[in-house]
Order: C-alpha cells, then structure tokens, then sequence
C-alpha cells in the first residue's frame, strides 16, 4: 500500500514472515503510538509463542508431543482455535486441514528447503495425517492424535488469528489501523480515507506473464486473506508442486489444474482475518467450481480466483464486490 503523509508504517518480524503495522497517527501523540505499537506486535508474539510448532515451548509443540500418547487438557484458547479449524476442515469437505505437519516435513517445506520426498517415507507422512485422525473433546477440553507421529501446523491460520488479536487492541484503542502479514493476510480497523484502506490484488509473477493488478478493494472493517503459487513451491521436471496440500488425494496442490488454465492463487475477503487465511487455503484447494458450492455455506465471505489461460491472467470472483473490480 502507498503511504500518504499521514499515515505511518511500523514493521515487526514474526511468524516467519514480517507484520506491518500501517497507522493513522491524527489522536496519537509519540509516547501513545509508540505504547501502542509495542502493544500490537506484542500481541503477535504472544500467539506465535503458543502456536508455532517450530518453537519446543509453545503449547502446540506440547500438544504434538504427546497428544499421540493419550488425551492431552490445553487452555481455553487453543482448545478454541483447535476446534474452529476441526469446524473449517468440516465445512469445506477437508480442503482445510490443519493436521498435515508430516506432509510439509517430508516434501521439505517445513524447513524451507522443497524436495521431492522418498515414496516410503511420503506413505509414512500420509498415514500420520488428517484431521480425521484428531480427536477433540469440548468436554474435558482434550486433544488426542489417533495416529502416531501426527503433526498439528496451523501456519497462515495461526497467523490470521494474530492479525486478528492485534486487531482487538487497535479497536479497543479507538486507532485506525491496517496490519499487513507477509503480503497474505490482512485486516483492517477504521477508516482513515474517506472509503477505507485502498487494497489491490495482483496476480502473482508467472513465466511470460509479469503481475498485473486485476481487482482492487477497500479495507474497513474486514479481512483479506490469499493462498498461492506465489509463497513456497517446488518446480522439477517441468512440473510445480505448491506449498499447499489437497489433504484429499495424495497429491500436492490443487486439484483440476491444466496447462491452458492453471490456478495461481485464492483471495477471500471475510470478516476476519483468521477465516480469510483459511478459506483462501480451501479454494486454492478446491478450485472456482468447487470453491464456489463450499461458500454458498458463508454468506458474509466473497472470493477471488486468479488464473492463467493462454498466457494471461484472469480473475474469476465469487460475490466479489462491483465496486472492487
């Protein structure tokens, strides 16, 4: 986003990617903004410290470690997130899951380093994978894996739901606000334009095909959340696997793609930013036609494919707002 002269921009390094913190300073004084700052990325921090399973000490980590050896009582918190993803993984006919660490581990994704994985261990990975295969109980507020060696990533989830905690001490605050993490999930909070936070969406750099802006869209009070080619992937033999799992097949990436029309990413506009990363992650998945029947269960969500056909990008929306076009 352009920066105009009243508007500043605060990073912050998290989650494996970088937090921006776009304010609109008009009610703030230096010591107030820099207090509230501190507080937001502070926030962000916090739920990184429970949810990233690459930190030993967060509950996730825990969980991970011994949800296989019987039930396992986390907080209220996490037991709620941990429950909305079970509800998403539901509602989207398991295009959205959460339980699929093994999978990024042995395509190499997890660290960052994507490989074609050995078949054993891939058939390993597959059978230590699936929210089908995570027990959840509101009852006694227990996690249990079914399958040993399971791995729960909530990833852009996690992140969404940061995006969505900061956003709750910039409302309290009475601050109009724009957070941006890592270019693929946003949200915003009040209204320092006249018609909210300019956004556009762009399709994603393609061979032979530089980024154009094909929609753009104002911010008020909502989220927007993007799942593609553009973050992790992995090209060999002619072929690109994505960083995104179709937990339905053994294979990587969404399903229904061919050369003439290939999917390049999924944006979704909802009311939150946590919902946004996920449902974006789903029809990424799924695919406009399938997408498409997934959101007549989320009326308040609008979404956004980006694909290329004879070398050109194209855009096929869903309840897209007009304006936005």
């Amino acid at each position: 986003m352009e920066l105009t002269p009243n508007i500043r921009l605060h990073r912050h390094a998290a989650m494996g990617t970088e937090f921006l913190l776009y304010l609109d300073p008009a009610q703030l004084d230096e010591a107030d903004e820099r207090t509230l700052v501190q507080a937001v990325f502070a926030e962000v921090d916090r739920v990184e410290g429970l949810f990233s399973r690459f930190r030993p000490a967060s509950e996730i980590s825990r969980i991970n470690r011994l949800a296989a050896q019987g039930p396992v009582v986390t907080d209220p918190e996490v037991f709620s997130l941990l429950f909305e993803a079970r509800t998403l993984w539901q509602s989207t006919g398991g295009a959205f899951d959460i339980a699929l660490g093994r999978l990024s581990r042995a395509w190499g994704f997890a660290e960052k380093s994507p490989h074609l994985p050995d078949p054993e261990k891939l058939a390993q990975a597959r059978a230590a994978s699936g929210m089908a295969q995570v027990a959840l109980d509101p009852e006694w507020r227990t996690v249990e894996f079914l399958a040993p060696g399971l791995e729960l990533d909530l990833g852009a989830f996690a992140k969404g739901y940061a995006v969505d905690c900061a956003l709750q001490i910039l409302r309290a605050n009475g601050t109009a606000a724009l957070i941006d993490a890592g270019h693929s999930s946003l949200a915003a909070t009040g209204e320092p334009f006249a018609s909210g936070w300019p956004i556009e969406v762009q399709s994603p750099p393609f061979p032979g095909c530089p980024a154009q802006t094909l929609a753009r869209v104002q911010l008020h009070t909502n989220a927007m959340g993007s799942s593609g080619i553009m973050e992790q992937k992995l090209e060999q033999g002619g072929q690109t696997f994505p960083h995104l799992f179709d937990p339905r097949s053994p294979r990587l990436g969404p399903c229904g793609q061919t050369v003439s029309a290939r999917l390049l990413q999924a944006t979704v506009l909802a009311p939150s930013a946590a919902l946004a990363d996920a449902l974006s992650t789903a029809l990424f998945v799924l695919g406009p036609v399938e997408g498409a029947a997934v959101l007549a269960g989320f009326p308040a969500v609008s979404a956004l494919w980006i694909v290329v056909e004879d070398g050109q990008p194209r855009a096929i929306r869903h309840q897209w707002p007009v304006s936005c076009a």
